[in-house]
């Protein structure tokens, strides 16, 4: 497995009247979204300890991420008493809405980071997206579930066209209708390479084969050859998964790519005036008039 597209951020709170709390006692701090996911912190009273927990809930957009995070107890004189740990989100058990420890004994935490009945707790999290090395094979061990070959760049995918022709308008009138390819059983294609290819046909195979890499040439492919299935993975992916790619060409792809989720999105990222030329693809008199005015009116 690798792991890609690693994200940082931080959650600090202060819990007060931390003396008070009672046995198996739990306290949540404030939920707070990052990367369209919520998170929050959560202590509890274990006996004679004090537990700690960083919490997310688990859907099926956080199914691949693997969460990395350091807990730590700040007093107010700079001291700190902090722990490690790494977990995957599809690993938490029904009913646990978290990861975490008994932190320390709960008279030490008293006595050395409780300050007018308050304590500070912060969580440092890195995200990863946990992605295979390789998918799916189009090569000729699936020779026997084909019934046509796709050449580019001089390597041959084994594909079936009824698949094809149900994804991708191209493909369809490609194989189902009039042209002499719908009688080949090999058929080359030009103007995308080899590699493009094979994680389109991953993704529109139902594989998470999307990264910040290739993502551009996907929605390339998914409009030449006018697939919405690919199209609106790769609008998903920008819109729910942690990525490097900045807000600039995101609606530069948004906007090429008709892709009005991702664009409404960049859009509230827009404060004021100033961020404008920041994060503009083109000059403003050149994006297409709905976009412009949504950009001002927001200003």
């Amino acid at each position: 497995m690798s792991k890609l597209l690693a994200r940082k951020f931080v959650l600090r709170h202060k819990f007060f009247e931390f003396s008070e709390m009672v046995e198996n006692e739990k306290r949540y701090g404030p939920s707070e979204i990052h990367f369209d996911i919520p998170w929050r912190i959560k202590i509890q009273r274990s006996d004679s300890d004090f537990a700690a927990f960083f919490c997310c809930q688990k859907t099926e957009k956080t199914e691949n991420i693997k969460v990395s995070f350091q807990m730590k107890l700040v007093s107010i004189l700079g001291a700190e008493k902090s722990r490690k740990t790494s977990f995957r989100i599809q690993d938490l058990k029904e009913g646990n809405d978290g990861y975490g420890w008994d932190f320390m004994d709960w008279k030490d935490v008293e006595n050395q980071f409780m300050s007018n009945g308050s304590i500070s707790v912060e969580c440092h999290v890195e995200l990863e997206e946990i992605r295979k090395e390789s998918y799916r094979n189009f090569d000729e061990s699936v020779r026997e579930v084909s019934d046509c070959v796709l050449i580019v760049d001089n390597q041959k995918f084994y594909v079936s066209k009824l698949f094809l022709s149900f994804q991708s308008n191209y493909f369809r009138t490609l194989f189902l209708g009039t042209f002499l390819e719908s009688t080949k059983s090999e058929v080359t294609l030009k103007d995308v390479d080899a590699e493009s290819f094979q994680f389109f046909l991953e993704v529109i195979h139902g594989e998470s084969s999307i990264t910040d890499d290739n993502i551009e040439n996907l929605l390339h492919l998914a409009d030449m050859y006018d697939t919405p299935t690919a199209t609106r993975r790769c609008e998903e992916f920008l819109l729910l998964f942690p990525t490097k790619i900045i807000l600039r060409k995101k609606i530069r792809l948004a906007v090429q790519y008709r892709l009005g989720n991702l664009k409404a999105k960049c859009l509230k990222e827009v404060r004021t005036i100033k961020d404008i030329p920041d994060i503009l693809p083109v000059p403003l008199k050149e994006l297409d008039i709905g976009t412009a005015f949504s950009m001002l009116i927001r200003v």
